[in-house]
Parts: structure tokens; C-alpha cells; sequence
């Protein structure tokens, strides 16, 4: 026999699952959004960094350079080292931070056009009287080739991050959607809640309380069904108990 009290009690753990699970849904997607975002906006950043320090090591290489042209052989080798072994670095870094479609082609392509203005520059450095004629016909356009490469990386990592704004002004709408879940929820429960508690509790009551008015006022006979085996049906034939037992003792009398 499935009590009312039990009906009640089940009917409020339902509703308190269901608004536990729209609330685990909706710290779900916002631990997932933001870390989603995080991890977008981290890695971006990574590889702008990585894009403007090879930029800048390309800029003390070029002033090596030109310092080889006046004839400070020296400085110019040195500062060219440091500023290959700094472009290297983060070239490196770069190549371990590959996230967006086009980031590995476009590392690689930095890479197969450094290898190819180094040789030139390392060969031009070295030379007894470089002129400024040949760096700019043979190592100057090597250069510029390897600088639009690490520009090309540069904007691609720059787009993604509009991507990433994308899925911000999106994500208003994955954060309501749990809320939404709880109203629609809640509203489709409190109906069939309501519903119980109407077919279960307030209309056998009606109906009991009927059937007993019809009874003493009418006297007619208490003829009231309870489908349900609970407390309702229990009460109904306690009070059919009552009015036979009436009938018997003014038969009696």
C-alpha cells in the first residue's frame, strides 16, 4: 500500500533531483566554458609573445648585420648568436604550442625560411668586405620572406582570438539554458504535483465528504469508491464501517 505521506515525500524528492541536476548542469557548463576560454585565450597569447620576440631577434639580426657592413665584425657575430639562439628559442615553443588549424604549416614554413636566410646571413657576415648591394639583393628579401612568415603566424593566432570572442557572446546563452531547464522543469512537475495531490488527496476527500452529506441529509446509500490502496481508501471504509453499523442499531431500535 502506497501511503499518501509516501506519494508527498516522493513528489518533493523528484523536484529537489531535478533542481540538483539542472544545478549541476549549469556548474558543469560554466566550468567548462571557462576553462575552455582560459585554455583559448592562454594559448593565443603564448604564440603572439612567441610571433613578436622572433620579430624582434629578426631585428637585432638585421642590425648585425649592418653592423658587418661597417666592418665591426666582432659585435656583429656576436649579437647575431644570441639573436639566432633567442629566434630558435621561441621558434621552438612556438612548434610545442600548436592549437588552431594552420599553426603547424605555418611553423614550418617559418622554419624552412629562417634555415634559409641564416645560411645566407652567417655567409654574408663572414665575408671580408660585405656590401650593401648584395644584402639587400640576396639577404635583406631572405629576411623580409622569414618576417611575413611570423607575421602569417602572428594574425592567424590573432583571428582565433576573435574566435575566442565568438564564444564569449555565445556563452550567455549555454549558461541560460540550465536555467531554463529549472523553470520548464519546474513548471511541468508543479502541474503533475498538482495534479496528484488533487486525484490522491482533495478528491477522494470530496468525494467522502459527499457521500456523508448524502447520507444524513438524503439518506441515501454510501455507494463512494476508492481506487487508490492508501490512507484515503482506508478512511472511506472506516466510514462505510460506521454507517452500516448506523443502519444495523436504527433497524434495531
Amino acid at each position: 500500500m502506497f501511503k499518501i505521506r509516501y506519494k508527498v515525500i516522493t513528489g518533493f524528492a523528484i523536484l529537489g533531483i531535478m533542481l540538483v541536476i539542472s544545478g549541476l548542469i549549469s556548474i558543469y557548463e560554466l566550468t567548462k566554458l571557462g576553462n575552455q576560454v582560459n585554455r583559448l585565450l592562454m594559448d593565443n597569447y603564448r604564440s603572439i609573445d612567441f610571433s613578436k620576440q622572433m620579430n624582434y631577434s629578426l631585428g637585432l639580426q638585421e642590425r648585425a648585420i649592418l653592423l658587418s657592413i661597417q666592418g665591426d665584425k666582432g659585435k656583429a657575430n656576436s649579437l647575431f648568436s644570441n639573436a639566432i639562439s633567442t629566434f630558435n628559442e621561441n621558434l621552438l615553443k612556438a612548434s610545442n604550442n600548436l592549437t588552431i588549424p594552420g599553426e603547424a604549416g605555418t611553423v614550418d614554413s617559418i622554419a624552412i625560411a629562417f634555415s634559409l636566410f641564416k645560411t645566407k646571413a652567417e655567409g654574408f657576415i663572414n665575408k671580408p668586405t660585405p656590401s650593401v648591394s648584395e644584402y639587400l639583393t640576396e639577404v635583406n628579401p631572405a629576411l623580409l620572406m622569414v618576417r611575413s612568415k611570423v607575421e602569417e603566424l602572428l594574425t592567424l593566432n590573432q583571428q582565433n582570438l576573435n574566435q575566442t570572442v565568438a564564444v564569449l557572446e555565445k556563452s550567455p546563452y549555454r549558461t541560460i539554458l540550465p536555467g531554463l531547464i529549472i523553470v520548464i522543469t519546474s513548471v511541468i512537475f508543479t502541474i503533475i504535483f498538482n495534479y496528484m495531490i488533487s486525484y490522491y488527496l482533495l478528491s477522494p476527500i470530496k468525494r467522502i465528504t459527499k457521500g456523508i452529506q448524502n447520507f444524513t441529509k438524503y439518506r441515501r446509500q454510501y455507494d463512494v469508491t476508492i481506487e487508490t490502496r492508501d490512507e484515503m481508501f482506508e478512511l472511506n471504509e472506516s466510514v462505510k464501517d460506521l454507517i452500516l453499523t448506523k443502519s444495523i442499531q436504527k433497524k434495531t431500535e
